[in-house]
This record gives structure tokens, C-alpha cells and sequence, in this order.
């Protein structure tokens, strides 16, 4: 049989290979649990959720600081003028007093030998002011007999004056008539009835008469120089009684300021220097007081309307004044929003206080230039809640007016005080978060 005619055979039978195709134990099933598409479902929510927050969420960037409240219309320190004994306090925390009203007494008195050293000195400061008065009555005294001595030579003068145009009108009118006599005689000489020596005679008594009326007008020229001398001498008295009264009187005025100030040296009385409200009397009477220091605070008069359900608030209204060093300040300007955590109202249960940037200073204040009265309490309050905070570093002063200048705690209405140490965090910017993912690739294309 050739090659051609060869029938090919199978290797296995064909019931064999029938028989493996067949699935003796069933067909194929894959299992898929219920919880894999809940996961799935969650898993594509979150990342949703992501994807959402990123975009529409937002990042707020906050400074911190602290600060305390204190008036806006500031306060003033009532300092001792001298060291001393507080005698007297006439006035309670919280009384409202008036500008020059007393305050407090204090007492310097100085003990010697011989007594007390202001007793002394006042009794010597008694005898030369009996001095200066003495010497001022005998000045206006003698200024008095002079002034009518030279009134008295006026009047003579004034008489001697009348007596003399008398003389010299009637010498003024024998001239006149030794003239017309002179005349006379002439004609009469000329016609031969009288000799030449009689009227040589005549012209003789003219010439007499002549020299009496110039030793006449001689004599009142005199009397009138006289008088504007006496004149002279008389406002001249006056204003030597002027000059001597006002020596008098700057030596008296002088006297009288030694004995104010060693009154001063016994008893000092302190007064208000405007109208306002005592706050932090710091002494008692009976303590020692050195000089410069601070006995009580007064808070100026003032009358603000806060806000709240019917709450008037008499006293200044308050504001905020945050501290905070270089690094926090920087970016800290006027118009931003602050939320404020006064630390006697815990912000867990009365919540956060708002308020708006007013003013941020241009220069730092350094330690030692902080208000006397608050300096230790804004340093440590700093130091407690400014990270890394150096206590001789400088501070920037930033203002802030108060959105409501009262709190609600436990149903009612509490009023502010100066003095309230807080937290506060200001608000400098918000962005999305995307923003914020994609800040250095924005920077990089700006």
C-alpha cells in the first residue's frame, strides 16, 4: 500500500477525547461578595469628598498674640511727689472725683534737736516777712513825706510865681512911663527949658528901670526852671516808690514760695489732675511711700452707651491692645478681623470675642518703654501664650476697637474692665486650599 493510501490515525480514541471535555464537576462559577462594592461606593465617596474640600475649602492664616484691654482714652498714674508717711486716702476704688479734688495727704515731717525742722523754718520764713512789711510801710511812708514836701515848694513857687508877674508888670510899666518922661525932657532941652544934666538923668533911670525889668524876667525863668525840676523830682518819687514796692514784692513773692514748699515738706495733699474714676489704690495709711511712685490709677471721665440689652456703661469705653513681636506683626495691618479669648471668660463656654484692627504702631516698644502699671503683666502674658517669645524683645503695639464692650455669661450681661488680660488671633488671610497646594507653582509662574 503506498504512501498516498495510508489513512491517519488519532492517538487516542475518540470516545476518549469526548469524554475529557466533558465537566464532570460542574461549570466554573467566580464568587463576588457584597462588600467589595460597598467599599468601592466608600472609597469613591472619600475620594469625592477630597477632591470637593480641595477645591472649595479654604485655609485661613491667624497671628497670635496677647494683650490686655485697657481705656481708650488711657489712665494716668497718681505718683507720690516725695517719699513719706500716707497719712490720709480720701478716696475708694471706683469713686468718680473731680479735677483738684485731694486724694491723698502725705506726710514729710523732719525731726531735729530742737523740734520739728518745718516748725523752725516757718518761724524764721514769720520774722522776715514781718521784716518785708515793716520795710514797705516805712518806704510808702517816706515816699509820702517827700511827695508833700515837694507839693508844699510847688505851692510856694506857684505863689512866688503870682508875686513876681506882678512886679514885673508894674516894672514893665515905670519903663514905659521913664520913657515917655525921657521924651519929654528931650523937647524940653531942645527948647531950652531944661539943661542936658536932667536929662541925662531921665536916660540914668531909664537904664535903672530897664535893668530891673530883665532881673525880673530873670528871676521868673529861675522859678519856672525850679518848678519843672520839683516836677521832675515828683514823678521821679513815684516811680522809685514803684521800683522799691515791686522789689518788695518779688522778695515777698519769693517768701511766700519758701513757705509753701516747707509746708510741702510737712504735708503734701494730692489731687486729682482731671475728672475721672480711681482704680488700683496701691497704699494704704500708715505706709511708707517712696518718692515716683504709683498710689492709685485714675481713669479719665468718660460715657459710652455698650452694647447689650439695656446696659449702659458709665466709663470710658474699652479697646484692646495687643503685643506682639516682629515675626507676628508683619503682616498685621489696619481693617482686619481679631477673635478674642479673654482669659476670664474661657472662650469653651462663652466663645471667641470679635474685633477690628484700629491702629498698628510704626515702631516697637521695648520692654523698659511699656506702661509702668501693666509692662510685667503684658510681658508674662506674652511669654505664656506667644511661642518662643524672648522676654527682651521688642513688642508692636496693635489697637483694636471692641465689637461689643460686654460679655454673656451665665445669662447675664457683664461688663468689661480694664485690665483683662486675653489671646487673640488676627485674622491676615484666606485662600482655598488649592491655592495653598499650588502656591509654588503660582509663585514660580509670577
Amino acid at each position: 500500500m503506498s504512501m498516498n493510501n495510508e489513512v491517519e490515525l488519532p492517538l487516542f480514541r475518540s470516545e476518549v477525547v469526548a469524554s475529557s471535555n466533558q465537566q464532570c464537576l460542574g461549570a466554573i462559577r467566580l464568587a463576588q461578595p457584597l462588600s467589595s462594592w460597598l467599599i468601592a461606593g466608600f472609597s469613591i465617596m472619600i475620594a469625592g469628598a477630597l477632591i470637593v474640600f480641595v477645591v472649595m475649602g479654604s485655609v485661613t492664616k491667624k497671628a497670635r498674640t496677647a494683650g490686655i484691654l485697657v481705656p481708650d482714652t488711657g489712665s494716668l498714674g497718681i505718683h507720690a511727689p516725695n517719699e513719706g508717711i500716707l497719712i490720709r486716702s480720701l478716696v475708694r476704688e471706683g469713686e468718680r472725683v473731680f479735677a483738684g479734688q485731694t486724694l491723698f495727704e502725705l506726710s514729710t515731717e523732719r525731726q531735729s534737736s530742737s523740734g520739728e525742722l518745718t516748725v523752725l523754718i516757718a518761724q524764721q520764713l514769720a520774722s522776715r516777712q514781718q521784716s518785708l512789711d515793716a520795710e514797705q510801710r516805712v518806704r510808702i511812708a517816706q515816699h509820702d513825706d517827700k511827695r508833700a514836701e515837694i507839693v508844699v515848694r510847688l505851692k510856694n513857687q506857684e505863689t512866688e510865681m503870682l508875686q513876681l508877674a506882678q512886679e514885673i508888670e508894674l516894672a514893665e510899666r515905670r519903663y514905659s512911663l521913664s520913657q515917655e518922661s525921657l521924651k519929654k525932657y528931650e523937647t524940653l532941652q531942645a527948647n531950652g527949658y531944661v539943661s542936658p544934666a536932667q536929662t541925662q538923668q531921665k536916660q540914668e533911670d531909664l537904664i535903672d528901670l530897664g535893668v530891673r525889668v530883665s532881673s525880673l524876667t530873670r528871676t521868673r525863668l529861675q522859678l519856672q526852671a525850679n518848678r519843672l525840676n520839683l516836677e521832675a523830682e515828683l514823678a521821679a518819687l513815684s516811680n522809685t516808690l514803684s521800683t522799691d514796692l515791686a522789689q518788695l514784692q518779688r522778695a515777698q513773692a519769693v517768701l511766700k514760695q519758701e513757705v509753701a514748699e516747707n509746708s510741702n515738706r510737712k504735708a503734701s495733699l494730692i489731687t486729682a489732675p482731671q475728672p475721672g474714676t480711681i482704680t488700683t489704690i496701691t497704699y494704704q495709711p500708715g505706709q511708707a511711700v517712696n518718692a515716683g511712685q504709683a498710689l492709685a490709677t485714675l481713669i479719665p471721665q468718660a460715657t459710652s452707651l455698650a452694647s447689650g440689652p439695656s446696659l449702659q456703661q458709665q466709663g470710658p469705653a474699652l479697646e484692646v491692645h495687643l503685643y506682639a513681636p516682629s515675626r507676628t506683626a508683619g503682616f498685621v495691618a489696619i481693617g482686619q478681623l481679631v477673635q478674642i479669648r479673654y482669659q476670664a471668660y474661657p472662650y469653651q463656654k462663652f466663645g471667641l470675642q470679635r474685633g477690628i484692627v484700629t491702629d498698628v504702631s510704626k515702631t516697637p516698644f521695648a520692654p523698659a518703654e511699656l506702661p509702668q502699671n501693666i509692662a510685667s503683666t503684658i510681658l508674662s502674658n506674652a511669654q505664656q501664650n506667644i511661642a518662643g517669645f524672648n522676654g527682651n524683645e521688642a513688642l508692636y503695639r496693635i489697637k483694636v476697637k471692641l465689637e461689643r464692650q460686654t460679655i454673656d455669661a451665665y445669662g447675664q450681661v457683664q461688663a468689661l474692665k480694664p485690665g483683662m488680660t486675653l489671646e487673640a488671633d488676627v485674622i491676615q488671610d484666606k485662600r482655598k486650599i488649592w491655592e495653598w497646594i499650588a502656591e509654588p507653582l503660582l509663585a514660580m509662574t509670577s
